[in-house]
């Protein structure tokens, strides 16, 4: 689940926790004076003015493009009668470049500047609602927009730019990671037509031009490269409180299998380890295979890519379990909710079942049946297991805070398991 709906976050290149702390105002320059307002400015109602005037401005520019003619160039129209209205409201002073620049092989046209050249950082506009993902309908430039605005990044000294088609309002820090896509992308649409409050709040403390680099100030003295560096700090912290709270879990889920009163076969085969049917050490592996299945569910899940069925996210989904988390007479000695686990495994390795549940089925090895799959697993300790998946704290006695799947990328989720791999289990 989205916890700011209209905004996207793509790469990790800001998470939902540090987006949290912008909105608190808890970050250094989020003062009235430093988006260059009168000291005793109430904050929150100048954002609200804002916000207001936005939403007049994208109605006036509605009734525009549904008036506008066929030989009316909407770029244009584009240019003059939102984009630069809008940002103007959040300090900008766009300057159009005509000229594109050759930057090695590639021959780059970057439409604007947030002001006057030098390290003006670059704003390209694109027309109204063509994909920043793909190729323009023309073929030309021969790189998607947000591609385009990516190697301009990467190819210049300039650290951070911004990217539009109208409907939504991208940006983009230099980045030499190029496997992945890494943005921060706020939805004007949804913002402005359906009052996401909360949304443009962030947009105004995180996208306001007093937070990009400033003429003749270093693009890395900026306050976004600064807030950019504090959330890489937090993103490492949660990442270390993950990999705890994995081992946690691990630890749990080994005490809840090996003290259920059903589980004598389980205990046997442990004891009979010499034999070769289980040893400690293929019970770690599958406690760890186990444990990924759950993260696997939880990523897909909150990125929506598993299924849209109520069905599954009511009865079946992973996710649900956080809502029983809160709940105290779940934690109970009934395994029903490891039976629906189970189900759910069968269901992924069968193409049959699969649709039932609108689910694509998975034939790796993560899903494949295992000793543990034999066995019976406490609500109580599923979910205390569970617990340190769902949530963490930065320190000891800190309140405790949701790990937000949806903006971990794979590398990361490996990390956590690469560092577990080398445990020695001792029962």
């Amino acid at each position: 689940m989205n916890p700011f709906p209209g905004i996207r976050i793509e790469g990790g290149l800001f998470g939902p926790d540090f987006l949290e702390r912008v909105l608190a105002g808890d970050l250094p320059g989020q003062a009235p004076e430093d988006f260059g307002l009168p000291k005793d400015t109430s904050f929150k109602d100048q954002i609200a003015k804002t916000f207001m005037q936005a939403q007049e401005r994208w109605a006036l520019f509605t009734q525009r493009r549904q008036r506008a003619n066929p030989q009316d160039s909407m770029l244009t129209l584009l240019r003059q009668h939102w984009v630069n209205p809008f940002l103007r409201l959040l300090g900008y002073e766009l300057r159009y470049q005509p000229q594109a620049q050759q930057l090695g092989d590639l021959r780059l046209s970057i439409s604007d500047w947030a002001g006057p050249p030098l390290n003006a950082p670059p704003v390209h506009i694109v027309p109204f609602n063509q994909s920043l993902d793909r190729l323009p309908p023309s073929g030309q430039p021969r790189l998607a927009p947000h591609t385009h605005l990516q190697e301009f990044l990467n190819r210049t000294e300039y650290l951070w730019g911004l990217l539009t088609n109208g409907a939504v309002l991208r940006l983009l820090r230099d980045s030499t990671y190029l496997r992945r896509q890494a943005y921060l992308e706020f939805d004007l649409v949804e913002i402005l037509e359906r009052q996401r409050f909360e949304a443009f709040e962030l947009l105004y403390r995180l996208l306001h031009r007093t937070r990009l680099p400033q003429p003749g100030q270093p693009p890395a003295d900026c306050l976004l490269e600064k807030y950019y560096q504090l959330a890489v700090e937090q993103g490492e912290r949660v990442r270390e409180r993950l990999r705890y709270g994995v081992e946690r879990a691990l630890r749990r889920l080994a005490e809840g299998f090996l003290e259920h009163p059903a589980n004598t076969t389980l205990r046997q085969k442990l004891q009979r380890s010499a034999s070769e049917t289980l040893n400690a050490q293929a019970f770690y592996q599958q406690l760890l295979r186990l444990v990924y299945r759950l993260l696997f569910l939880l990523v897909s899940e909150e990125r929506g890519l598993i299924s849209s069925s109520p069905l599954y996210h009511e009865h079946y989904s992973v996710s649900r379990l956080r809502r029983l988390l809160h709940i105290p007479k779940a934690y109970n000695d009934y395994d029903d909710l490891w039976h629906s686990l189970q189900v759910l495994r069968i269901t992924f390795n069968s193409a049959d079942l699969a649709p039932l549940l609108g689910v694509a089925p998975l034939n790796g090895e993560l899903f494949a049946r295992m000793d543990l799959d034999d066995s019976r697993l406490s609500n109580r300790a599923l979910l205390e297991a569970f617990w340190y998946l769902a949530y963490y704290q930065e320190r000891e006695g800190a309140p405790p805070r949701r790990v937000h799947y949806a903006a971990l990328d794979v590398e990361e989720l490996g990390s956590v398991y690469e560092s577990l791999l080398d445990y020695q289990p001792l029962l």
